[in-house]
């Protein structure tokens, strides 16, 4: 039988195990996974001898072309963050939809689905924004035509009230309740918002990044996320805690697991290995997030949750603004536009500070960047390397490093984060549905917007 492609002699990672093994691919989807052999018949042949094979990475957890104001938007576009993406692993992504507090989810799913038409490289979905619940009309039949068409996870916050985007505790706690009855799942941006507000009108007056920190300690995380486990746990839903930056969040986390509460974690490479240090200097400003980057034991504390299986995914929260956008502040965090690049790294940082470093396996972090992201955002066609499942692939030589460098990423701003680092892990060749779509981090066919819009099953719970 001859076949579309064929990857052979590389060592393959999935499912918790690693061994060489060839892969052939028919139809864009994988057809065989078999033990090593000298004769591979296929219209293409990709020697993978010496580099190691995972799945495509799936990032739960990105913003392309956000939304900012009246003609204001993010300066990453879909063509551009997906080219980033896939530059880097990604072939699979899920943004957020745009609707007003109160707007239909549904609606804005269609809005967004027809705004990226034609604009990915990699496949893509959306989760939808849940905000202004006590102005939606039937809420709960707004969240279930999203699920039917194919969005079963939904966005909410505890934080950014004068945006008209934070949910109180009673709304947190009816959408809870729909969603254990649809079977959907909330994701929660938690930061206790009014507690932030507060802070950041004491320290923003003085000026500085290091209002940054202080306008946003641990605690204004840690308090959240216990308060939205236990709205969740009395609504018997789950939650699912996007961007987790504090150690304390984590232990949360374990404790409501321990206890049968039904929450998962996230967390991002900017909390896995950037810290304080990086708001020093000139450039400090560049590095606002929200939550804010924090510190070395933060850092390490993260690292083990992931190990011990605390927390489930790693994403990227992309969220990309040039230096332009950035200098507009004026020295206010209260302007700061918060968010940075991270979809052509996303892969390469979590594996140098992650398996590199010694601080998880290559088998764990396959599971955080692919295979757990698959099942709890419901796209069970992607994440491992099975027959049946997509042939999609990130294929790194776990040898070769590469110095970060802005100018040579796809991302369409002016700095990285990872500027000057030595970083391991950028794909040679990155699969998307057993088509080569990126090679040594650049584009096979530019012209060619092959990603798809997926529609998603209903989440899986871990």
């Amino acid at each position: 039988m001859s076949f579309d492609l064929a990857i052979t002699g590389g060592r393959v990672v999935s499912g918790g195990k690693s061994a060489q093994r060839d892969i052939f691919v028919s139809a864009g989807r994988i057809a065989a996974v078999r033990p090593p052999s000298r004769t591979a018949a296929a219209r293409r042949v990709i020697d993978a001898g010496g580099l190691t094979v995972l799945p495509g990475v799936v990032d739960a957890h990105a913003h392309f072309r956000l939304k900012l104001g009246p003609g204001k938007y993010t300066s990453d576009d879909f063509a551009s963050g997906s080219a980033a993406a896939v530059c880097g692993g990604t072939t699979t992504f899920i943004d957020y939809t745009g609707q007003g507090p109160g707007k239909s989810p549904a609606r804005g799913l269609r809005d967004r689905v027809e705004e990226a038409r034609g604009r990915c490289y990699a496949d893509h979905s959306f989760h939808c924004m849940l905000t202004g619940w006590s102005r939606m009309t039937r809420p709960e039949a707004a969240m279930a035509a999203a699920v039917k068409a194919g969005a079963p996870t939904f966005k909410m916050f505890t934080a950014y009230g004068a945006r008209g985007l934070m949910a109180g505790d009673g709304e947190m706690a009816q959408a809870f309740a729909a969603a254990a009855r649809l079977g959907a799942l909330v994701c929660v941006h938690a930061e206790n918002g009014p507690v932030i507000d507060f802070l950041a009108d004491i320290y923003a007056p003085a000026g500085g990044i290091g209002a940054l920190p202080r306008s946003r300690p641990a605690f204004t995380e840690t308090e959240a996320v216990g308060r939205v486990a236990a709205l969740a746990a009395a609504a018997g839903a789950s939650a699912y805690f996007v961007h987790l930056s504090a150690a304390g969040s984590a232990e949360i986390v374990a404790a409501a697991r321990r206890a049968g509460v039904r929450v998962m974690g996230e967390t991002c490479p900017q909390y896995l290995a950037l810290d304080e240090s990086s708001f020093k200097g000139r450039d400090g400003y560049l590095y606002s997030c929200c939550p804010p980057i924090r510190s070395k034991e933060d850092n390490a504390a993260l690292w083990l949750a992931l190990k011990r299986g605390t927390l489930q995914v790693v994403a990227t929260d992309n969220c990309t603004f040039t230096r332009a956008q950035k200098d507009a502040w004026g020295g206010d965090i209260r302007k700061l536009p918060m968010g940075l690049p991270g979809a052509q790294t996303l892969l390469a940082a979590a594996y140098t500070y992650g398996v590199k470093a010694g601080k998880i396996s290559l088998e764990r972090l396959v599971e955080l960047l692919c295979e757990n992201p698959a099942r709890v955002m419901g796209l069970p066609s992607k994440g491992f390397i099975r027959p049946g499942f997509d042939a999609d692939f990130a294929i790194i030589d776990p040898a070769a490093a590469v110095r970060a460098d802005w100018r040579k990423f796809r991302h369409n701003t002016d700095f990285s984060p990872w500027q000057g680092r030595k970083l391991y892990g950028f794909p040679k060749y990155t699969v998307l549905r057993g088509e080569v779509v990126a090679e040594s981090g650049e584009l096979t066919s530019p012209k060619n917007f092959g990603g798809r819009f997926l529609r998603r099953s209903k989440p899986t719970i871990i």
